[in-house]
């Protein structure tokens, strides 16, 4: 039977809330109180219930290990959150003011997202399709989500005019497999 181990002080939780706090900061994080710093709670706290004396007396080992397991975690979680921030726009609104046509025509045979009312679960396994395709295929289609041309994502990433279409042929083979699935 494991034993658990003694509640941390006041002065402790502050001493940790400091640190953290300094972790973050050195690692651009503006997230004051939201998931990123719970994750990085949860990361020190992981390396002290590991080794709890590695913190006291000099304690230079524990402090190191936990400032690295915070900053990983911070990265882990940062990695996470900017997919989920990117959003998703409807592909029935039009291109933009000046094209009135739906972004949906612009894929033909291909339908990217489910319907506006369908359930989240394939907007999920959509977007999960999508991170595992090859980079520049993946920025292609969520340019092409965004309303962007196909010529102002690949002018945006520097990308010759045979490459663009090259990766647009890619992306279009790879929806037409994902809609078979």
């Amino acid at each position: 039977m494991r034993r658990r181990g003694r509640e941390l002080s006041c002065r402790e939780q502050g001493l940790i809330d400091g640190f953290i706090k300094e972790v973050c900061r050195a690692s651009n994080c503006s997230d004051k109180g939201g998931d990123l710093y719970q994750s990085a709670w949860a990361a020190f706290l992981g390396v002290y219930r590991d080794s709890p004396s590695s913190f006291y007396r000099d304690g230079t080992l524990g402090w190191s290990r936990a400032y690295r397991a915070v900053w990983e975690a911070l990265k882990r979680e940062r990695v996470a959150s900017r997919f989920w921030r990117c959003g998703v726009s409807s592909l029935d609104r039009p291109v933009s003011g000046e094209v009135p046509v739906p972004r949906v025509e612009l894929l033909p045979r291909v339908e990217l997202l489910p319907a506006p009312r369908g359930s989240f679960q394939d907007s999920v396994c959509f977007h999960d399709y999508l991170r595992h395709m090859e980079r520049d295929v993946c920025r292609l289609a969520y340019g092409l989500i965004a309303g962007d041309t196909k010529e102002k994502v690949g002018a945006d990433h520097r990308w010759a005019p045979g490459y663009i279409d090259m990766t647009f042929d890619k992306l279009q083979s790879k929806m037409e497999e994902y809609w078979e699935i």
